[in-house]
């Protein structure tokens, strides 16, 4: 009956494509659908069964027709697979622009790639891939394609619209399951599109009809927060043949617990004494765990290791000390089984890792993250630890993992926490020059720049630079200034306090440019660009997303030579926005110009209407940024 079943949900959409167009060709798709997009989706129909115990067959049925080389992403005519899954059937059919068929291309004939990149070591994930170079366009492929998996813990999601400048003509997407095996569903932003839902005791099923295309917006709220999404899970679960529990965060925490982490904790006995006196005269907790922290960043590095129950175990945290080597996962497991040496309680943790600050979705209790870290108990505040990085100061996250949902396994059970948010205080760059201008028009001075918060992340790597590197980096980081030297740099890297601080001289030759005896200069070097100036949207569609506040200050002091006066200079300038503000001050002393400027952005959502006004303010930053000096001959 099951069989029947998931052949007539086959079945009966392709029908409905086949009776409502007339072939294969791109002429025949709705221009609606079709102008501006990289692609239309013609047809896809997505078959998840889970009615054998276990188990999940996966069919992907998908028509799309693809007009440029962009487009080719929207095919995804891939499978992937490993030691617990197969691709038991995979094709691709190509047509030309009038729906004929040109080309079949079999299993055999589809690339096999490891599924990992060059930093693993060792991972069982493979993927099918289709090769396929078209010599014209528009064409449309047909993708087929049925797996076989033991793991049933990830229900991939529904999203008709799967990328930008993309349409969608229809799209099916069917759950089947066992009728005792309740199905959990968030189904999120259905709002103004063509979506039914059809729901039995054993299936469900979503169809979405003409979804138009649309274009990326700068600043755009993310991808999954403006599109159809279905999210589905069961309470009970196979992870590679191994079942799991959820229903709860505290239900499925303490199943991973149990069965990924609390078995890889060992460590020798001399290993446990050499942590045990490494921290023995220090006077609290928090020194104990920064000297561990520490034994950890010199002893191992970051190599991924995707291997055991889907990639989802950490390696025994023995063997991570003595190859001295491991993942996210162990590292993080190894950094706990240390503190677990000295008493220090910590937890395991399953996040997100990404510079969006994606959290995990909280009302959907299933296998979710792609990062591991590690929370550490100190009092009453947990102190979450970067266990891959051998660069990162102790607590700190930068923007890979701050402010974010994530998910700590405990003993007890799993329990939800949030990563440390770094507020628009916190998030601070600071540069302060003392300038001065020759009479030739050279400007010479000294620089100093002060990090901290996110823009404390970006600096850490720079100590890694010979003098070369760095002098090239600084001759990028002021582009804007021409024929630009730079000499006696110094770094700084404060990892208690989290600060980073640079400092360095600079000459510019010819920086002023002459007008008769006069000069003309910037007074400030560091100024803005028009690059910097969103970009301009005759009909904007979305609100715009700052996810993090900021503070940037320069203050600068720029000297004029002897036998020279100052013009006019600009007025003080202030502009305040709800989504940011921007402030200048200047002060003449004698033959010297104390200049402040303070740009600041505030973490919000901000409305559609507002855009044109947040690039307005944009507009008048880089103008204002950019005030000239008149600097007279006596």
């Amino acid at each position: 009956m099951i069989r029947t079943l998931a052949l007539f949900l086959l079945v009966t959409p392709l029908l409905a494509f086949s009776q409502n167009q007339e072939d294969f060709s791109a002429l025949s798709v709705d221009p609606a659908l079709s102008e501006g997009a990289d692609s239309v989706l013609r047809f896809e129909d997505i078959i998840l069964d889970f009615s054998d115990e276990g188990k999940l067959k996966t069919t992907i049925d998908r028509i799309v027709t693809v007009y440029n080389k962009t487009g080719l992403r929207d095919v995804r005519a891939i499978a992937f697979y490993d030691n617990n899954s197969k691709v038991t059937d995979i094709e691709a059919v190509i047509y030309d622009l009038m729906g004929d068929e040109k080309e079949k291309i079999k299993k055999r004939d589809f690339k096999d790639y490891s599924a990992v990149d060059g930093g693993t070591l060792y991972a069982d994930n493979r993927v099918l891939v289709l090769d396929y170079t078209p010599t014209r366009y528009p064409f449309t492929i047909r993708f087929t394609a049925e797996t076989t998996s033991e793991t049933t813990a990830f229900v991939r999601p529904w999203m008709p619209v799967s990328t930008y400048d993309t349409g969608t003509q229809y799209s099916r997407f069917s759950i089947i399951h066992k009728p005792e095996d309740s199905l959990h569903v968030k189904a999120t932003n259905f709002e103004g599109y063509d979506i039914e839902v059809e729901e039995t005791p054993e299936k469900t099923v979503w169809t979405a009809r003409n979804l138009a295309p649309v274009t990326s917006e700068y600043k755009s709220p993310s991808f999954d927060k403006r599109f159809p999404r279905v999210k589905a899970y069961f309470d009970k679960f196979y992870l590679a043949g191994v079942p799991g529990i959820g229903g709860t965060w505290e239900a499925f925490g303490k199943w991973m617990y149990n069965d990924l982490i609390k078995e890889t904790q060992q460590l020798d006995a001399e290993v446990v004494a050499e942590v045990q006196n490494l921290v023995k005269n220090l006077p609290d907790e928090e020194a104990k765990v920064r000297a561990v922290y520490q034994y950890l960043q010199d002893k191992v590095r970051y190599i991924s290791v995707q291997v055991e129950i889907g990639g989802w175990k950490p390696m025994p945290a023995a063997d991570v000390h003595r190859l001295s080597y491991g993942d996210c996962k162990a590292l993080s497991n190894y950094m706990q089984s240390l503190l677990n040496a000295i008493g220090v309680k910590s937890y395991y943790t399953v996040l997100f890792g990404d510079p969006d600050k994606e959290s995990l979705d909280t009302d959907v209790v299933a296998m979710q993250g792609n990062h591991v870290i590690l929370g550490v108990q100190l009092g009453n505040e947990v102190k979450f630890l970067e266990c891959t990085s051998q660069q990162t100061p102790f607590g700190y996250m930068g923007t890979f993992t701050d402010d974010r949902d994530v998910l700590l396994l405990t003993p007890e059970g799993g329990k939800l926490a949030r990563t440390t948010k770094y507020n628009q205080e916190d998030n601070l760059e600071r540069i302060v020059a003392r300038l001065k201008l020759d009479v030739e028009g050279n400007l010479e001075g000294d620089y100093s720049e002060t990090s901290k918060g996110i823009f404390y992340s970006p600096k850490i790597y720079l100590d890694t630079k010979d003098q070369k590197d760095l002098s090239d980096y600084y001759y990028e980081n002021f582009s804007g200034i021409k024929s630009l030297a730079v000499s006696d740099i110094k770094l700084q890297n404060d990892r208690d306090k989290v600060i980073y601080e640079e400092q360095l001289k600079l000459n510019a030759r010819n920086y002023a440019s002459k007008i008769g005896e006069d000069y003309l200069a910037k007074i400030n070097p560091f100024s803005w660009s028009n690059e910097m100036i969103p970009p301009r949207y005759k009909d904007r569609k979305s609100d715009f997303v700052i996810l993090r506040g900021l503070i940037r200050q320069h203050e600068i002091t720029f000297e004029i030579p002897e036998g020279y006066k100052l013009g006019a200079i600009a007025e003080p300038v202030a502009l305040e926005e709800d989504f940011g503000s921007y402030q200048t001050q200047l002060e003449v002393e004698g033959n010297q110009v104390n200049y402040t400027r303070t740009f600041k952005l505030n973490e919000g959502t901000y409305p559609v209407d507002a855009y044109e006004n947040y690039r307005e303010f944009y507009k008048n930053v880089v103008r204002e940024d950019n005030q000239k000096l008149f600097i007279e001959k006596l």
